[in-house]
């Protein structure tokens, strides 16, 4: 198991990804009435939001020890997420993390030019447009990377196309509207870590959710302040890494849900 992937509880995520894509496939070729396959496809969103959770962990700390099969699996989450191979790099990892204190270069950025602060509907949608757009953009001066994320992003597509030439009507119910609307409820999701927070302090830069329904659905993404200071550290380790810092983090940045933290001003700091 160690030979194939680079930590073994990931088997349980990749089991989750792999059976998800099966049922995909299985409900695209198989079932023919629309109103069920419409259905099916309603009821597997919360499997597919889990995708897109772990599909953050995995281009932070990569599955499998193999590169080859890293890239078949994010192929595979693509069909689930609607975020191609190094889209999520480009746009997270160097769009947001390399930018997450210059808020005119930061892909998830909550502010207006004006300093106002974005909607959370506003958020999303602009979030949700930008997102491949800015891989070029960010991509600037890597050209390697930017290769690769041509070629894969290239790749999906004509998979994608191949689907939806045989079947429009199946291919659109089952992946494409679900994968747009991941896309979008990846951003809906981003605002809630930092909207409305003041810059510079890793400390109050971010929320974190301590919810044991939250983190057990997201692989650990509540854990988010702990998440920026160590990007790299396995989805597994966070909560016990999250522990270390708990108690620099002010209290009204983390808890078991968020509701009352987005009622903090943007003037928190750091006690």
């Amino acid at each position: 198991m160690s030979k194939i992937f680079r930590t073994p509880v990931d088997v349980w995520p990749t089991l989750l990804v792999t059976s998800l894509f099966v049922v995909l496939l299985l409900l695209y070729y198989y079932v023919h009435n629309i109103w069920l396959m419409a259905t099916c496809s309603a009821l597997l969103l919360p499997a597919r939001l889990s995708v897109v959770a772990y599909n953050h962990n995995h281009i932070h700390n990569l599955t499998f020890a193999s590169s080859a099969l890293n890239r078949l699996f994010e192929v595979v989450m693509f069909f689930q997420t609607g975020t191609t191979p190094f889209s999520g790099t480009l746009n997270h990892i160097v769009g947001h993390h390399a930018c997450y204190f210059e808020p005119s270069s930061d892909t998830l950025n909550t502010r207006r030019s004006d300093g106002s602060h974005l909607g959370r509907h506003e958020f999303s949608l602009r979030s949700a447009l930008w997102h491949y757009p800015s891989c070029i953009t960010h991509s600037r001066g890597k050209s390697k990377l930017r290769a690769k994320f041509i070629i894969y992003t290239v790749l999906c597509a004509l998979l994608l196309g191949a689907l939806v030439a045989y079947d429009p009507t199946a291919a659109l119910i089952v992946f494409v509207v679900p994968m747009l609307i991941m896309l979008y409820l990846l951003k809906w999701a981003a605002y809630a870590h930092h909207s409305g927070l003041p810059m510079g302090d890793d400390f109050t830069a971010s929320r974190t959710h301590t919810g044991k329904f939250y983190n057990w659905l997201t692989w650990n993404a509540g854990y988010h302040a702990a998440h920026h200071f160590r990007q790299t550290l396995h989805w597994s380790k966070l909560p016990n890494y999250h522990a270390e810092l708990a108690d620099k983090i002010p209290t009204e940045l983390q808890g078991d849900k968020w509701g009352p933290q987005f009622s903090q001003p943007p003037s928190i700091r750091a006690g």
